[in-house]
């Protein structure tokens, strides 16, 4: 008996509790959310961020309704009047669109994965055209100069798509596969292909400026004289890429993967390589100026002739690199690994060298005018033909012979 009236006294709390917990949910709801519900006519109403999943909203009238960022994941739409809707960011994921009037309406960034529309549903042409790529992937589609600017295509398979001259602005391609792609003077300035598999894409003369490219596979991809000014490449990998002529003034490429890339003639003026190994790679014609430098892995390198004056190296590893005819005029070297390095001819002038490994370099014919090399370690270096001022400082500097100059 006892049982029994306790089975009903929990079944009555989880009853009351289920009751409040609705009506709390009601009683948050906006006055729009609950018109909308009850009466599906909400012409002009403000429904931004609105969680409206799974509603049946059959035939309502939503005509000019803000719905950016709104939830419609798997809502009931079919026959809704959504003209002049702004539908940006919002998801109708798996939403029923059949029947519905979209025209006019505003579908950037909108997630249209899985939702279903017939052919009685109106709906401008751009984005019929994004809904069949995102719901009936066809491997290498020709889309050429197609207008899919703000178009949600994250996460779809677009491999050896052919986009070549399209319009992608601001488009959302996050995790989107395009390896094999044609994007080759196509316009994806800020577009977010964050994590998108890129692979052996041929991206010649794109315009990526402001692009997020964070975490993307870049591996093997041509961006040959693209444009990728401020673009975001951080821990992006793009190994083996060809970067000849490209822009990449002020990107961000902190620990990006640059193996074997080939960066002839590209302009890195004010990028940020933080961490970043540019380890064997020829950089002869690549302009660094102004380009954040701590970090990276110079090893082996060539910068016959480069232009870094002023540029802060502190720390870098050049062992073994080549800077000989190099301007280095500046530049901050400070406990910088030169071990081995080519420096002949090279301009130093006001370069801080302090505590700088210079051991076994070679420096003939340097320019050290008022050059820092305090407790610089220049053992087995050659000397041979350099200029020294007064101003050059050589306190506790560890010499060729090994002697160490005094303060």
């Amino acid at each position: 008996m006892r049982v029994k009236i306790l089975t009903r006294s929990v079944r009555a709390i989880a009853l009351l509790y289920l009751a409040c917990s609705v009506r709390a949910i009601v009683a948050q709801e906006s006055p729009s959310i609950r018109r909308l519900r009850e009466t599906r006519d909400c012409a002009g109403c403000n429904l931004s961020n609105a969680n409206l999943a799974n509603a049946y909203l059959r035939e309502a009238n939503l005509r000019n309704a803000n719905l950016t960022n709104a939830n419609l994941r798997g809502a009931d739409l079919s026959g809704a009047y959504l003209r002049n809707a702004n539908l940006q960011n919002a998801s109708l994921r798996g939403a029923n669109l059949s029947s519905s009037d979209l025209r006019a309406a505003d579908l950037r960034g909108t997630d249209l994965r899985d939702s279903k529309i017939n052919h009685e549903t109106e709906i401008d042409s751009k984005w019929r055209i994004v809904w069949e790529i995102v719901n009936q992937p066809a491997r290498g589609r020709d889309m050429r100069r197609a207008d899919l600017q703000g178009a949600n295509l994250s996460s779809v398979n677009l491999s050896q798509i052919n986009l070549e001259s399209a319009n992608l602005t601001g488009a959302n391609l996050s995790g989107t596969n395009l390896q094999n792609a044609n994007l080759s003077n196509t316009n994806l300035s800020g577009a977010n292909l964050f994590i998108a598999d890129v692979k052996n894409a041929n991206l010649s003369s794109a315009n990526l400026t402001n692009a997020n490219l964070t975490n993307a596979d870049l591996r093997q991809t041509n961006l040959s004289q693209a444009n990728l000014d401020r673009a975001n490449l951080s821990s992006a990998n793009l190994g083996g890429a060809n970067l000849n002529n490209t822009n990449l003034i002020s990107a961000n490429l902190r620990e990006a993967d640059l193996t074997g890339i080939n960066l002839n003639g590209a302009n890195l003026n004010g990028a940020d390589l933080f961490n970043v190994s540019l380890r064997d790679i020829d950089l002869n014609s690549t302009n660094l100026r102004g380009a954040n430098l701590r970090g990276v892995n110079f090893r082996g390198v060539n910068l016959r002739g480069i232009e870094l004056s002023g540029n802060n190296l502190s720390g870098v590893n050049l062992s073994g690199a080549d800077l000989s005819g190099a301007n280095l005029s500046g530049v901050i070297l400070k406990q910088a690994i030169l071990a081995k390095v080519n420096l002949r001819g090279v301009n130093l002038t006001d370069a801080d060298l302090s505590n700088a490994d210079l051991s076994n370099a070679d420096l003939s014919g340097a320019n050290l005018s008022g050059a820092n090399l305090s407790n610089a370690d220049l053992k087995g270096a050659t000397l041979s033909g350099i200029t020294l001022t007064s101003a050059t400082n050589l306190c506790g500097t560890t010499m060729p012979d090994g002697s160490q100059r005094r303060c």
